[in-house]
């Protein structure tokens, strides 16, 4: 409340020393602003006090700051923000444009700074204001929000108009494009999706209801339950829009399309009551890939960049499904990406289009395989190769020998820490002494929710947790934070972080490698090394107060 008092105070101020507004009125403004609860500059307009292009001139010459005409706007800004209407509703801020990790948002009020700090937090991003007329603002405003207030409202009449009589009819392709409501519903699912900065959208029937539900930072939230029959017509029209086989239930299918300029990525899966459906949302259009924006400490972003520096060795990403490992690959590449580099990537799919490098993607039904694409690639000439997965022992072998052959090597593997990728290779059938000679640096990442700062609430650090989590080599602080959950975030939470270990390849570990020392050797030179766990970087999170504990006990302890 008091930040609002000050922009009131604020912005009335500099209309009365520009001598658009006399000192008595602009205090009757701010009084009468406050019981409506409303901008200042909303009472000014909306009682005609002062016009919108009076104020957006003066904002101009004051703070010399550029205006942008609304009339011109391109909702796929709105889009590519992924902001919810209640933020733009109450902080009357409107995305513009994007440019690599700055965003330039249009208000009406550049003294409002709450609601430029709280869209910077929210994003993430780098924020420069842009002026636009509050007529505009207002009118802009009143009619997203209020298309997105009865988006659900939408989808619930949508479903009342799908007639449920003959289900079977409905298989047919011929039918499914003529069938208005049931398209509408399901472009509906995907863009609320979109808006909701979910990453996967779960279509999954069971005996007699189909429930569908949204992967938000890393969880899965249930939005929807339709009736059964509608189930299967939903799996046609997603089949017919990504060119799949609408005949074929039997057997599981994978596809990609386009909503909206939104890339999806499809598949499906014959269980016990139907199909199940799930979309993957590629955002690649909101992703920095920025080695600055990795969420790395200073000291792993200078083994990082001296690592994908060399001009040959293998750098290894490991972790889980939705780790952000393809983030981290590509803003290595995106650094690297030079004239004078030649960069080849085989992956399966590709999920990041980077225009400069050579992208070829998997199909396994014509065999054209990872370890053949990437035979391929070293009759090309290349500098920088980058694997998407390595899978089996032939693409292992096949990529340690072009480390140790003078290119630069990145890929992932899905193992719980970066030392047991040492012990997955071996077990594909790599000798060690080939593994210490080519790998010089492997990473293990994880994605962790960031506390909501509105909602979070502290408690207290027991005896019993210093005791559990061995928490006495830290400095502690009175309390740490737990989520609650308010109307800005989603179940107390807003956004995610990377966590990350680093495990560098000295000499000293490259001997123990070669000589088949057990994992706990290697963890234990890997220490001495500076090596340091991801669960003490997860806890350090916690003690600053940015994530809660439950938060790494789910990704990492559970």
């Amino acid at each position: 409340m008091l930040n609002r008092e000050i922009t009131y105070l604020s912005l009335a101020n500099h209309l009365v020393n520009y001598g658009l507004l006399e000192q008595k009125m602009a205090l009757h403004a701010i009084e009468c602003a406050k019981t409506q609860e409303i901008s200042i500059i909303s009472y000014l307009v909306k009682n005609k006090i002062l016009s919108s292009t009076d104020i957006l001139q003066c904002c101009e010459n004051i703070f010399s700051l550029t205006s942008f005409d609304l009339q011109r706007y391109d909702p796929a800004w709105l889009a590519a923000s992924a902001l919810s209407p209640e933020f733009i509703r109450q902080y009357r801020v409107i995305p513009l444009k994007k440019i690599n990790n700055i965003l330039q948002v249009g208000l009406a009020d550049p003294t409002d700074q709450q609601a430029l700090d709280t869209l910077a937090f929210q994003t993430g991003f780098r924020v420069t204001p842009v002026l636009v007329a509050e007529d505009q603002l207002a009118a802009f405003i009143e009619s997203y929000c209020s298309k997105q207030d009865v988006n659900k409202n939408l989808q619930m009449n949508l479903l009342k108009q799908i007639t449920l009589d003959d289900p079977l009819q409905a298989t047919h392709e011929r039918n499914i494009q003529y069938d208005e409501p049931l398209i509408q519903f399901v472009d509906n699912i995907i863009l609320h999706a979109f808006q909701q900065s979910a990453s996967d959208i779960h279509i999954e029937p069971y005996e007699t209801i189909c429930r569908i539900r949204y992967r938000q930072h890393g969880v899965l939230y249930p939005i929807h339950e339709i009736p059964i029959p509608l189930a299967a017509r939903v799996a046609t029209r997603l089949k017919v829009i990504a060119r799949l086989d609408i005949s074929e239930r039997r057997l599981p299918q994978d596809g990609r399309f386009q909503l909206n300029l939104i890339d999806i990525r499809i598949n499906t899966c014959p269980t016990l009551f139907g199909e199940k459906i799930v979309l993957r949302l590629l955002n690649t259009g909101n992703i920095s890939l920025n080695i600055n924006d990795l969420d790395l400490s200073s000291a792993q972003k200078r083994l990082f960049l001296k690592s994908i520096s060399q001009p040959q060795g293998m750098i290894l990403v490991t972790g889980p499904t939705g780790s952000g490992k393809t983030v981290t690959l590509y803003s290595a590449l995106n650094f690297l990406n030079q004239t004078e580099k030649n960069i080849s990537t085989v992956e399966d799919p590709i999920e990041i289009r980077l225009s400069g490098i050579n992208q070829v993607n998997v199909n396994a039904k014509i065999g054209l395989t990872f370890s053949t694409v990437l035979r391929t690639f070293l009759r090309q000439d290349p500098d920088i190769i980058m694997l998407g997965e390595i899978r089996d022992t032939e693409t292992a072998n096949i990529a340690i020998q072009a480390a140790q052959t003078g290119h630069l090597v990145l890929s992932t593997l899905h193992t719980n820490c970066a030392i047991e990728s040492v012990t997955r290779l071996q077990a594909m059938g790599v000798l060690s002494y080939n593994i210490a000679g080519s790998i010089s640096l492997i990473i293990a990442q994880r994605l962790i929710r960031k506390l909501c700062p509105h909602c979070k609430q502290p408690e207290n650090i027991s005896d019993q947790l210093i005791a559990e989590l061995n928490l006495e080599q830290y400095k502690l602080p009175q309390k740490i934070y737990r989520a609650i959950g308010c109307s800005k975030c989603s179940q107390g939470y807003t956004d995610r972080l990377a966590i990350y270990e680093f495990v560098r390849i000295t000499e000293q570990l490259a001997k123990l490698i070669t000589l088949g020392a057990d994992i706990q050797a290697l963890i234990h030179q890997a220490k001495l090394d500076g090596f340091i766990p991801l669960k003490e970087a997860g806890i350090k999170q916690v003690l600053q107060g940015i994530t809660s504990l439950s938060e790494i006990n789910r990704v990492l302890l559970s």
